[in-house]
């Protein structure tokens, strides 16, 4: 007895899900209205709802996804075989085609609304005072020099075992929406629980990323090998992620201001940020110098960040992953790609971040 002819299965609404996404991806919306209409009001509605539901699960959401997109792609190319057999290559070719196409746009619409949108709003640093500064080895020294004096007086503060990330948070909370507040943005309606990805974190360790923001489930993911004194900074910059800052300058900067509004151990972990930042921008006969003159206690907690991301990370995991990130980047608008990551030095040493490292008080 012959076996039965696997039925053509129809593939609804692939043109339709195309058109649309194109649509989002490359009509041209202003700004400004991206910024009133998503960014301060739609966005932060939806975020606040998300992030409050999956701040309930004890799991990264991302892990749930990621897991059942696998099974899905086992279990249609489990069919697709079937169909390879039964009604020739072509016909699986061209179905495999339609569900491609039919799921990255809906993926890509998915992405775009849910929070994608915000790489499309105003730059902070057209809205902030004093704009951002044009970097010279003097401010960079500045800076650097500023930060160390800082992070000396607060080191001695920080070595009490404040590496827990529930303490952290509950320290972040407010100096976040201060951050925010006076920056005139919307501050973050829900702050995301930190967790960490089963799935992803030996990527993580291999690629040297610290952190990410789930974009589908709104949720704060952070790497575990992270180091005590590393982890308010890294959480401060995915809760500027969540607010709705996409740029990664803006959410450094961000990040970084809510750090220094907040207690010692996030102060110090947002000084070493701006030491390391400051440093590798600078010339290699300054840096040298600069880095010389750093408090010893500091240069080894520096020399500790560096020694695990050497052990840790694989070069060339690291180089893929960063050129993938890059064009990633540039496709959502972000012309400089990765180096995005320095531009945020601009914002931290010019008005208001930079005050907020010479009027820090440790009394807090």
């Amino acid at each position: 007895m012959a076996k039965p002819t696997l039925n053509p299965e129809p593939v609804r609404w692939w043109i339709l899900a195309s058109v649309l996404a194109v649509f989002v991806l490359l009509v041209p919306i202003p700004a400004w209205i991206v910024d009133d209409f998503y960014s301060r009001d739609t966005y932060p509605w939806f975020q606040g709802i998300v992030t409050g539901a999956t701040n309930v699960l004890p799991l990264a959401v991302l892990d749930l996804l990621l897991i059942g997109v696998l099974v899905a792609v086992l279990y249609r190319m489990r069919r697709l075989y079937q169909v390879v057999r039964q009604r020739g290559v072509m016909d699986a070719l061209w179905e495999a085609f339609r569900r491609v196409v039919r799921a990255t746009a809906v993926v890509l619409i998915l992405f775009t609304w849910a929070w994608g949108f915000n790489y499309r709003r105003i730059p902070l640093e057209s809205v902030t005072p004093g704009g951002k500064a044009t970097l010279s080895v003097e401010q960079l020294q500045s800076g650097l020099s500023d930060a160390n004096a800082l992070a000396s007086r607060l080191r001695p503060m920080t070595q009490r075992g404040e590496g827990n990330y529930h303490s952290i948070r509950l320290d972040l909370t407010e100096p976040m929406k201060q951050a925010l507040l006076s920056l005139n943005r919307v501050p973050l309606q829900t702050p995301g629980q930190p967790k960490f990805s089963l799935v992803l974190s030996p990527f993580f360790r291999w690629s040297g990323v610290t952190g990410m923001m789930n974009p589908f489930g709104l949720e704060s993911i952070v790497s575990a090998d992270l180091l005590p004194f590393e982890r308010p900074f890294v959480l401060a910059h995915e809760w500027a992620h969540l607010a709705g800052h996409a740029d990664e300058a803006e959410a450094s900067a961000v990040g970084w201001l809510a750090c220094m509004k907040a207690g010692p151990a996030a102060a110090y972990s947002a000084s070493l940020y701006l030491i390391g930042e400051a440093a590798s921008a600078l010339p290699p006969a300054e840096r040298e110098a600069a880095m010389a003159r750093l408090d010893a206690g500091v240069r080894s907690d520096l020399d500790a960040v560096a020694e695990r991301m050497r052990r840790e990370q694989h070069p060339r995991v690291q180089e893929t992953t960063s050129q993938i990130y890059g064009q990633y980047l540039k496709a959502n608008r972000v012309q400089d790609g990765v180096a995005s990551y320095r531009r945020a030095l601009s914002l931290v040493l010019s008005p208001p971040f930079r005050d907020a490292l010479s009027t820090y008080t440790v009394s807090r």
